[in-house]
């Protein structure tokens, strides 16, 4: 179940992804970041974090989890590196100077270059990582403009929420039905708090916290398991008008959001009526995520 605090004195505990969490902002996993040596120490975060897990994973075979453990301790290693680097390069120059290649494989033998090429090739990098998207859209990503957060948010919500949610999704419509409020009972709340070893007075902040909170499955999950996937251009309009769904019900006044100040200033000199700010965002996510899709590219064989 995931959690997303709505507007006003409740709480809403969305039985789906939410939007506000798929919409990831500046220095969190999977945000749009243009500064290379942010990025990176967010790649290695989340990388040893991925191999410190399939290490432990029981349901691997040993050879599988030698391999993750052989990946982990080398990208822990590289974090360390680049961390003396940041720290203290007058160190990092002192020590480096006296050896003939650097651990990223750099080195000033004369077939580094093809090598490292074929090695990176051969890695398939990023098919199934959470920095996958740069494959294809490098540029488009690190430009960061809410356009393009708000058209990645679309499309990791719908994906996030089939992959863990499709076959609960027609049981809870059937128990909870779309868009209803379901108020949390005083036994519920006592019976959670019991479990965890918490604090009097923190069991009391969290009493006063949740007064009103309630469970609630989004309407915009109806029919969300014809969605298709995965994203391309041919399915675009389906993510654009399901995201527009998404944003309308989990984030009514999105525009009045300080991230789009400038269409207001835009749309306020040309006298534009009620709407049109809306209208001119959701606009310019359809031309984001046709972006993304590889919709507004030529083709090469007509080039």
């Amino acid at each position: 179940m995931r959690r997303h605090t709505a507007s006003g004195q409740a709480k809403a505990y969305s039985l789906v992804y939410s939007f506000p969490e798929s919409l990831h902002q500046d220095g969190q996993i999977g945000a749009a970041e243009p500064d290379f040596q942010k990025w990176m120490d967010n790649v290695l975060f989340a990388d040893v974090g991925t191999a410190s897990d399939e290490c432990d994973n029981d349901s691997l075979s040993d050879a599988e989890r030698k391999a993750w453990r052989l990946f982990h301790d080398a990208i822990q290693a590289t974090s360390n590196l680049l961390e003396l680097y940041k720290t203290d390069p007058g160190l990092f120059h002192d020590v480096a100077s006296q050896l003939s290649f650097l651990p990223c494989l750099m080195s000033w033998h004369p077939d580094a270059e093809r090598f490292n090429r074929r090695l990176f090739e051969a890695s398939c990098l990023g098919w199934q990582s959470l920095y996958g998207e740069l494959r294809e859209n490098a540029g488009h990503l690190v430009r960061q403009t809410w356009p393009v957060r708000y058209a990645y948010a679309i499309i990791s919500l719908i994906g996030l929420t089939l992959d863990s949610y499709s076959d609960q999704l027609p049981i809870w419509a059937e128990s909870y039905g779309h868009g209803v409020k379901h108020p949390f009972t005083r036994e519920e709340i006592e019976a959670a708090l019991a479990r965890m070893n918490w604090s009097a007075e923190k069991k009391r902040r969290i009493r006063r916290e949740n007064q009103g909170a309630y469970r609630i499955l989004p309407a915009w999950t109806k029919g969300l398991e014809k969605i298709p996937r995965p994203f391309d251009k041919d399915h675009v309009l389906d993510y654009w008008r399901k995201g527009k769904e998404i944003i309308l019900e989990e984030m009514p006044d999105f525009h009045m959001r300080p991230e789009w100040r400038v269409y207001h200033r835009r749309t306020y000199k040309l006298g534009v009526k009620t709407g049109a700010i809306q209208h001119a965002i959701f606009k310019d996510i359809l031309l984001a995520l046709k972006t993304i899709a590889g919709a507004n590219k030529k083709q090469r064989s007509n080039s």
